[in-house]
């Protein structure tokens, strides 16, 4: 029966929009640190450091099994809000970038 598999679970839902939201702000930070970069192109070790953060932030084992788990055959499972399924998608795309 697939359909255990379909539905949202809520833990996961909150590991990924808690997770979206450390890598929003940490992408908020990496554009204000490379906006007063100055001279040096954007690239100090602030701006890698910061990077890093999101790669392992996007990278997280417990985060990519809770994005696993809401999505099923590259779509987001059913029981999630609009605002949930926009999020789903774009942690996919995030971590794709990663």
């Amino acid at each position: 029966d697939p359909r255990p598999q379909m539905l949202a679970l809520a833990a996961d839902v909150i590991n990924i929009t808690n997770t979206m939201k450390e890598v929003e702000t940490l992408e908020q930070l990496l554009l204000e640190t490379e906006k007063s970069g100055g001279d040096e192109g954007g690239i100090t070790g602030k701006t890698i450091e910061i990077k890093s953060k999101i790669k392992k932030a996007c990278t997280n084992p417990e985060f990519m099994d809770s994005l696993n788990r809401l999505e099923l055959n590259g779509e987001p499972v059913w029981g999630l809000s609009g605002d949930e399924r926009e999020m789903i998608t774009s942690a996919r795309s995030k971590v794709n970038g990663c």
